[in-house]
Order: C-alpha cells, then structure tokens, then sequence
C-alpha cells in the first residue's frame, strides 16, 4: 500500500502564569509599646466557578412535559396561575471539585438569572437528590431548610448564599422554591444558548486564613460547552509510524496512571488511563490493529503515522479517502482501530472518554467513530460508551447502546444534544457499570440508564471482564460517505480513563 505526505514537527510551546505576592508590614502602637512587625503573604485567585451538571423543573402539571432538557427553568408558589395544584420548583446539581483538603471558611453563592423583576421572595434550600430528570413531581428531591432568601427577584442574576450545603468535594443539589407571587417566574438553565446566562455556583475558601495559590482542580468539563480543545496545528505534525509488537502471551501489568486534573472522582478510584501526552501512541496500553478489512465497513483498518498519532496531548484517529489493500481487499478508504485486548481488561468501572467529533451537518455522512467495550471472551455482551456517526440527520445527537448479541439483540437511543453538537467542540463521555446497573452520561449529566428490570439478559451479558475498544470506522449500515464528505477527517481524543470502586 502507497503512503503519500511529507509532515514537519511544530514544537509544543507551553507557559506558566505567575501570581504577584504582595509583603506588607505592619505595626501597631499599644499603650506606648510598639509591637513585633509581622508579613503577612496572600495569593490572589480568582473563585471555583462551577456550571451545573443537570437541572430541571419539577412540577405537579403533567402537561409540562420533560423539563431537563429546556432552556428554562421555573418556580411558582402553591397556588400558581390559579391552579391549587400548581407548584414548581427549579431544581439544580453541581459536582463540587478542587478544594483541598485543609479549606477553611468555604463560602459559595448560587447565581441565577431572571430576565425579569419581581417582587417575589424565592428562597434557595439544599436538597437530597438529583436534579437529572423530567421533572415530574415524585422525582422532587427532599428539600432541607431554606439556607437564603431574595425578598425581592431582580432583573438579572440573582444571588444566594448556600455555603452550609458546600461540606467539601462532591455533589450539591439545591431547589428554588417561591412564596408569593401566583405566576411562574423563568429563570435561565444550563441548557440556555446564552452561556453568560447559564446558573452557577460561586465557591471561594481560605487555607489556615490565608489565601490559597490556585487551586489544582477547577471545574469539571462543563456541561453545555466543552473546554478549549488544544490549540490547532497550523502545519501538520511529524508522527512516528508505530508498529504493532507480537499479541502477548500473558496480561501484561496496568500502567501507573498520572494524576491529573478531573482524575479524582469521589467514590471511584483511578485504575487505567492515557491522557496521550508521548510523541506516539503507547503500545504498552494499546494496540493498533493493521491490514485488517471488515465486512461491516469501507475501510482498512491500518497501522500508520498518518492515520493514528499523538501531538499537544490529544489522540488523532484520522479516515483518509485513498486507495488500499487489506485482507486481499482492495478499500478506497483507511481508518484507525485501537483496543486493549491482552494489555487491559475490566469487570465493572467508570469509563470515560473526552473527545470532538469529525462531524458536522453538511460534510460527515459515512463518518462513525466510537468508544466502546467487548468481552475478553468474545461472546455475549457489548457496551456502547458513545458512537458518534455524522450525516445531516445523524450527527447532533450521540448514541448509547449494549448488545446482547449480533443476531442482533439490542437496545440503544440516540441522545440529542439541547444546544450545539458532539462536533462543535470536547465533550465528555462517561458510562458507570456495576452489578446490575449501567449508566450513561454526557458533559456529567446522566442521559440513560439499563438495568435488570430493563434487560432481561442483564446479568447473562455483564459480569466479566470487557476491554476497550477506540476506533473511527468508515461507512456501514448508517450510511457511506458521498462526494460532500470531507476527507481527511479527525476523531481527537484528549483522554481514556478508568475507575473502580
């Protein structure tokens, strides 16, 4: 097979902010004594700004529909819009993370936005549950007291002061509720096209009563718009054409994950991971299938530089329209194909992926990258973390799945994003599995859920070990490219990253 393309090496340029200290001495004059001159050293940071992972309106009128995924959130009062039975209230969760363990005086302010004035008290309470829902009334979470009170609703954000539900890292869950005022009062929610406008949560501390230096932890990837992806070449890197050892013998031992930034996930513990910062793709995590042809795709699946390589941290998966020969086939397109068979395998973790899609709504038909799992043994079982496929009608949304079989049995959904779409930046996403249970999440909002009562075959399918699989696959039963396609086209991956209980 052919190769084609001369590719030049940009050097990574990374800096450091630098925060200014400031001394300042002071001395204090009592009955005569001049007293001890002491520095005192504060670092100025700016506050963890936290955007919520899921939000919904709860409300007691069927005919509201499903609130998790509207732009608006609402509350009125008991007696709303004359309806004895009426009720809402704005329900909202966040995923506290990057306070050390030494924080003192934690302080955090929930910041919603009104569009406009009322003189309505809302007060904000903690709440036991989840705001991950559609918000009919007997998913209402368990309210505690009120922690604050606005007297009066003003035109813009409102604040309240919600410390006491802040105890440390983890998930805060906190509802609006409206005394007066008998009509609803729109407030805007994550899934708002204005993101200056989206709710958040405000969380400053001190450490031994002193300002800290930055936190190491921030936000997690928010949840409406992903983070800044790594900033795009300009001329295309030089990647160092790997080749595929022998298949090992015996499993060989897990690398040691680096810690980084969003691994520390309260309850699950770090087991496996790439975050792709070498210069080529790490072949003791990974292998990289070659000269395979398949009967379910267009494309060979090739070990090549120019189809799979590492640059700025982030895992290129690249689909090329050129002729190829694999399995005595010849295949007008190449593609790339990891997976972890013999290096890694697990029974039950936390799987997540952050990633852009190569797809957009005009140029991606034929397109279909995944993260997804198989068992070891070949047999019964799979679990569609995400399949990502483009096309005009595919590529907005993203899919979960499990299968039971090939025959096939199955069962899936395709989950539309509420503003923007997997290819409009990095986003996160995470599948929990567990005795019993599987849940899938985007952005750190639960999007589906299987389970035995839902899967008859649960238990049959999902209680063995499962590797990984990473691959961008060209064509199939979604569709084949055509002439608007757009070639070469790149599946980047910022990480993999495991967690077990």
């Amino acid at each position: 097979m052919s190769r084609h393309g001369i590719h030049r090496a940009l050097p990574a340029i990374s800096g450091r902010r630098r925060a200014a200290v400031l001394s300042v001495l002071s001395v204090t004059a009592i009955g005569g004594i001049v007293a001890t001159m002491m520095p005192l050293i504060a670092a100025e940071v700016p506050p963890i700004v936290l955007s919520a992972v899921a939000d919904t309106t709860v409300t007691q009128v069927p005919q509201d529909g499903d609130n998790g995924i509207k732009t608006t959130l609402a509350s009125c009062p008991q007696l709303c819009d004359g309806n004895r039975v009426g009720q809402r209230d704005a329900v909202l969760e966040f995923q506290v993370r990057g306070l050390p363990a030494d924080a003192v005086a934690v302080k955090a302010s929930l910041r919603v936005y009104a569009w406009q004035q009322f003189t309505s008290r809302v007060r904000a309470h903690a709440a036991q549950g989840t705001a991950a829902g559609t918000g009919a009334w007997h998913q209402r979470p368990v309210l505690g007291p009120a922690l604050a009170t606005v007297d009066r609703v003003s035109q813009g954000y409102n604040e309240w002061d919600v410390s006491a539900a802040v105890k440390g890292n983890g998930q805060v869950t906190l509802a609006l509720t409206q005394e007066n005022w008998n009509t609803r009062i729109y407030w805007a929610s994550r899934e708002n096209a204005k993101t200056t406008i989206r709710p958040s949560l405000v969380v400053t501390y001190q450490r031994d009563g002193r300002l800290p230096t930055r936190p190491p932890v921030t936000t997690p990837p928010p949840t409406t718009a992903a983070p800044t992806p790594a900033p795009t070449r300009t001329v295309p890197p030089t990647p160092t054409r790997t080749v595929s050892p022998p298949a090992p013998t015996t499993v060989a031992p897990r690398p040691t994950p680096t810690v980084r930034p969003g691994t520390d996930v309260p309850g699950w513990r770090l087991v496996w991971s790439d975050e792709f910062t070498g210069p080529t793709v790490d072949l003791k995590r990974w292998n990289l299938r070659d000269n395979e042809g398949r009967d379910i795709d267009k494309g060979c699946n090739v070990d090549d530089p120019d189809n799979t390589f590492v640059a700025d941290g982030v895992l290129t998966l690249r689909a090329q329209r050129e002729t190829a020969v694999c399995s005595s086939q010849t295949r007008q397109y190449t593609q790339s194909y990891l997976d972890t068979i013999g290096k890694a395998s697990f029974t039950y973790g936390r799987f997540e992926m952050r990633a852009k899609s190569p797809n957009g709504p005009t140029d991606s038909k034929g397109l279909w990258p995944a993260f997804w799992l198989r068992p070891n043994d070949g047999g019964k079982g799979e679990i569609d973390v995400v399949e990502l496929p483009g096309g005009a009608s595919l590529h907005g949304a993203a899919t979960q799945a499990i299968f039971y079989d090939y025959t096939p049995v199955k069962q899936d959904q395709r989950w539309d994003f509420p503003t923007g779409y997997p290819g409009d930046g990095f986003h996160t996403y995470t599948t929990e599995w567990e005795p019993g249970v599987i849940r899938w999440y985007i952005d750190g909002r639960q999007v589906w859920q299987r389970d035995r009562s839902t899967t008859p075959w649960f238990d049959e399918a999902f209680n063995k070990p499962f590797n990984l699989r990473l691959n961008f696959q060209v064509g199939g039963w979604l569709g084949d490219p055509d002439g608007a396609t757009r070639f070469p086209a790149d599946f980047r991956v910022d990480y993999v990253r495991v967690w077990q209980r």
